[in-house]
């Protein structure tokens, strides 16, 4: 006996949006920079016409029109009227990888920019959390907008030594703040300390990257500690959730540390 005589076949629902999780387009622009992420929608490849997406994704063609102009201002994709939608050559190429080696994480943040959002007046002291280290008498706190080329990938909330900012403030202002500390003399980077979670972007983050708020982000938590056990640096960066990722190689047992 057929299998569908016995039970009817199932359908396949459609993706559920909805108002609780943002605009519709917004949360249409997220699904769409995902495919060309992924590689699902390759550079140079063209996009499903208005009506197929309106049939796969049940949204009407005013928030498909409106995600699409969201990748368009992003530089993700490109439109000629009569021809189609594109993907753009380099779109799917931006990837930010995550280091999980201080060689690593050197060399990632050399060749980025910074610029300062926000500097917050007074005293502002990081939260810490067991295993971080002792506190240094004060920080200098304030919030980043971190880049490569003409895009932003990541807003920082950042408290550094204040001592050590007051060595170097025009270099600690205008770039990356660990390899600044890396290279100071008499200062010794015991250890750092990084915790990824995953989250969504508030007001600040989402202007900070030019995301919708409620986003998704990834979220790492970076402490740096001196050879005295005293936390000298905290940053933690709001990464574009479409932008970065954390790739790391497994070995077998027996090789390497476990």
């Amino acid at each position: 006996m057929p299998l569908d005589a016995i039970e009817p076949a199932r359908i396949k629902e459609p993706p559920a949006f909805s108002g609780k999780h943002g605009t519709l387009y917004a949360q249409m622009a997220n699904v769409f920079r995902q495919r060309i992420r992924s590689g699902v929608w390759a550079a140079r490849d063209q996009l499903p016409t208005l009506e197929e997406l309106e049939r796969e994704f049940h949204v009407s063609r005013v928030t498909l029109r409106q995600a699409l102009n969201l990748l368009e201002s992003e530089g993700m994709i490109w439109r000629k009227r009569g021809r189609g939608t594109f993907v753009c050559d380099d779109a799917g190429s931006e990837w930010f990888k995550l280091a999980t080696s201080r060689d690593e994480l050197i060399h990632a943040l050399e060749g980025n920019w910074s610029r300062i959002i926000e500097v917050a007046a007074g005293e502002s002291a990081p939260h810490l959390e067991p295993g971080d280290g002792g506190p240094v008498s004060s920080y200098r706190h304030m919030r980043r907008l971190h880049g490569r080329g003409e895009r932003a990938y990541a807003v920082v909330d950042m408290h550094l030594d204040a001592v050590l900012y007051a060595r170097a403030p025009k270099r600690f202002d205008a770039e990356m703040i660990i390899p600044v500390i890396e290279r100071m003399r008499g200062v010794e980077i015991a250890n750092i300390r990084q915790t990824l979670t995953i989250g969504t972007a508030d007001a600040p983050v989402a202007d900070g990257l030019n995301v919708s708020i409620g986003s998704p982000t990834g979220i790492l938590r970076r402490v740096v500690q001196d050879q005295g056990g005293c936390v000298i640096y905290v940053g933690v960066v709001n990464y574009r959730g479409d932008a970065v990722k954390l790739d790391f190689s497994l070995p077998a047992n027996g090789e390497g540390s476990a």
